[in-house]
């Protein structure tokens, strides 16, 4: 490493001058530009280059990038759920070849396990956990989603997902891979309803809106297919997850603070109405929840 030969501040937050060598990494602080490190390039003499004068408020996006951090100063909530004990077997709410259900070609072409508590055998990661902020943090800044479209499919005689996750005025679009119909039925608290048939094989879709944001996941479900059920969580910002396959979730660009996320599961309801989490910026406040069989009984 080679010494840097001048770097000068000539006031706080801004600075000047020439530096010998190729690469200096400046980092805002409290509103000085203050050397966090440097690399000679080649060591010839004589050679420099020009640091311009930069006020912090220039220098933060870069010197948060260097550092790994988020330069908008905000932070990451991410976990994973477990389940605390031996998982319980899913049960079929249809068996392969059981003519007794509707449209039993397609339907009970295969198995259809149970998805009311999926559970990961090989870490007991719980799928379908909701986790959210009941509103947004007070000064947060985010983009609305309404460009940004969902897909919500019909395929096997199964929602997929089974749980999904929307801002209100997102597009969400129903749709069909399977060659029979399917009714796709919400029941919203406030919200209206969407009650429709989504024809066979539909790839195109049928735009299902939600206009307010909703206090909790509410079920989605097929009238002509009973066991089919689903859920969707509606809010009118970005702060939700909900856990995948392993059960790992995370929710990113949080305002740093105190946060008090609702923790949902559809087998339960609530799993913990005000779990505190601080967040603090550029860092991610990393979690792991476990509930046992006696949270999901009854």
């Amino acid at each position: 490493m080679k010494p840097i030969d001048f770097v000068q501040t000539r006031r706080p937050g801004l600075t000047t001058r020439f530096v010998t060598g190729y690469t200096v990494v400046l980092a805002v602080v409290a509103g000085l530009a203050l050397t966090v490190d440097f690399a000679a390039k080649s060591g010839v003499a004589g050679d420099s280059i020009e640091i311009a004068a930069v006020s912090p408020t220039q220098l933060a996006p870069v010197a948060a990038a260097a550092l790994g951090l988020a330069a908008d100063g905000t932070g990451t909530f991410s976990g994973v759920v477990l389940f605390d004990g031996n998982p319980p077997t899913a049960e079929l709410v249809v068996k392969k070849g059981d003519a007794t259900k509707k449209d039993a070609a397609v339907c009970a072409a295969q198995d259809v396990p149970s998805e009311e508590l999926v559970i990961n055998k090989d870490n007991k990661g719980i799928a379908n956990v909701f986790i959210y902020l009941d509103k947004a943090p007070a000064g947060a800044k985010f983009d609305k989603a309404e460009g940004k479209e969902v897909v919500f499919d019909q395929m096997g005689c199964r929602f997929l997902p089974h749980a999904l996750v929307a801002q209100a005025g997102q597009k969400v679009m129903v749709k069909s891979g399977d060659p029979i119909g399917h009714n796709t039925h919400t029941s919203p608290l406030r919200n209206n309803p969407f009650n429709q048939v989504i024809t066979a094989n539909d790839r195109v879709g049928v735009d299902l809106k939600y206009v307010k944001a909703e206090k909790q996941p509410i079920e989605v479900k097929c009238d002509f297919h009973p066991w089919m059920k689903a859920y969707h969580l509606i809010l009118d910002h970005p702060y939700m997850a909900v856990t995948d396959a392993d059960g790992k979730f995370t929710i990113a660009d949080l305002p740093p603070g105190k946060h008090e996320f609702k923790i949902w599961h559809e087998k339960k309801g609530y799993l913990e109405r005000k779990y505190a989490v601080e967040v603090k910026p550029g860092e991610t406040t990393d979690v792991k929840l476990s509930f046992d069989a006696a949270k999901f009984a009854g």
